[in-house]
């Protein structure tokens, strides 16, 4: 299974199930690229809580992951983080502090084998990453208003 196909499976998990109970995301994300922060494969936002999944489909990949600049500088972005790999690729005792894991097996199916806990928030990178996605799909740079006066025609 490719690094995409791992991605696209790992979404329509979060989508489905979230990676922690009663939280699942209204949005994800895959493979979202920025410039200077963390480049989670899966993001999801939207619930009580943001979530990444971070995709691993070799060893030499996992390995090199702990030598990014974001994770040195303890910048990852999502408040509950888990690996998704191959079924055995990377052993729960490996996991960073707080990290969930979670394995798909040869029939593309995902099993839980360590449930995330809640990290600290990088309110500005997911602020950053937000804004991206809303640029993204073009939209605007505005000013939003919900609430209606009659008013308002001549104000905005």
């Amino acid at each position: 299974m490719t690094h995409r196909e791992l991605c696209l499976l790992g979404a329509k998990y979060m989508k489905s199930k979230g990676i922690v109970q009663w939280n699942k995301p209204k949005y994800v994300v895959v493979e979202i690229e920025s410039v200077g922060i963390a480049q989670p494969d899966i993001y999801g936002f939207g619930s009580s809580a943001t979530q990444q999944i971070e995709v691993k489909v070799s060893r030499s990949d996992f390995l090199s992951d702990k030598k990014k600049t974001h994770k040195i500088l303890g910048r990852d972005v999502g408040q509950y983080r888990s690996y998704l790999c191959p079924k055995g690729l990377i052993k729960p005792t490996e996991l960073p502090t707080n990290w969930g894991l979670l394995y798909v097996d040869e029939n593309n199916k995902i099993e839980e084998i360590v449930k995330p806990e809640h990290n600290g928030n990088v309110h500005e990178d997911e602020i950053h990453i937000i804004c991206s996605i809303m640029r993204r799909i073009d939209v605007k740079s505005q000013i939003f208003s919900f609430k209606k006066y009659k008013s308002d025609a001549t104000l905005l």
